[in-house]
C-alpha cells in the first residue's frame, strides 16, 4: 500500500539506516590508537644527529685517554716505565711518611704480616695496570745471625712477596726476586733503629726484557 507521506518515509528509512550503521561499526581498537599515536609522534631525525650517533657507535670500543702521560705510556714502553716508577716512588714515600705500612715478616720467618697486605695490594694493582711491566723484588736482613742464614732468610722472604703478588693476579713470569741477606745495609747495624731499617724489601720496575736486565 503506498505511503501517504513518501518524503517522510524515505527520511525515516535513511535515519534508521544511519543509526544502524553507527551501532554495527566497531569502535577503534587500542592497537589502532597506539599505531596512530606512534605514527604521529615520529619526526624526521636531522642528518647531523644521525651522523653523530653513528660516529659514537663506531668509537665505542676506543680507549679513553685521561691525560697526556697515559696517552704516551700507552704507545711508548719507556713512558710506561717512567709512569710506573713514579707510582712506585709515591708508594715508597707514603711508607716513609707512615701513611702506608712497611712490609714486615713474622720474627725470624718468611711469613708476611697481615698489615703489610695493604701496601702489597697497591703494588699488585700497579703491576696489573700494564702487562708490559716487570717487577724485581729484593729482600734484605740485618746482620744478626750468620751470613748463610740471613741470605737464605732473605731469599725466602723475597719469594713470599712474589707469591703474594701472584695470588693477587700478577703474572708470575713478570716477577723476579732475590735475597741479599745483610750484604747491603743502609743504616748502622749497631743500633735497633739501624737494624730495623736494614730489614726491608725493595722493588724495581722495568719494561725491558729479562735478558737485558740480568
Amino acid at each position: 500500500m503506498p505511503s501517504l507521506y513518501p518524503e517522510r518515509t524515505a527520511a525515516a528509512w535513511g535515519f534508521r539506516a544511519s543509526k544502524s550503521r553507527q551501532r554495527t561499526q566497531a569502535p577503534p581498537s587500542l592497537a589502532a590508537k597506539a599505531r596512530r599515536s606512534y605514527t604521529g609522534a615520529m619526526r624526521p631525525i636531522p642528518a647531523f644527529l644521525l651522523i653523530c650517533a653513528l660516529c659514537a657507535c663506531a668509537r665505542a670500543d676506543a680507549p679513553i685517554m685521561l691525560d697526556d702521560d697515559r696517552r704516551a705510556a700507552a704507545s711508548d714502553p719507556a713512558a710506561a716505565e717512567r709512569t710506573a716508577r713514579e707510582a712506585l716512588r709515591d708508594i715508597e714515600d707514603r711508607i716513609q711518611k707512615g701513611d702506608l705500612p712497611k712490609i714486615r715478616f713474622e720474627f725470624d720467618k718468611d711469613a708476611i704480616t697481615p698489615e703489610s697486605h695493604e701496601t702489597l695490594d697497591l703494588i699488585a694493582r700497579l703491576m696489573l695496570g700494564d702487562s708490559r711491566l716487570k717487577l724485581m723484588i729484593f729482600a734484605h736482613t740485618d746482620n744478626v745471625g750468620s751470613d748463610e742464614y740471613n741470605l737464605d732468610l732473605s731469599q725466602r722472604r723475597a719469594k713470599s712477596v712474589s707469591d703474594y703478588l701472584a695470588s693477587k693476579g700478577v703474572h708470575p713470569p713478570s716477577i723476579r726476586f732475590r735475597g741479599y741477606g745483610a750484604s747491603k745495609p743502609i743504616a748502622d747495624n749497631a743500633t735497633d733503629e739501624g737494624r730495623a731499617k736494614n730489614r726491608r724489601v725493595e722493588f724495581y720496575i722495568t719494561t725491558r726484557e729479562w735478558r737485558s736486565v740480568y
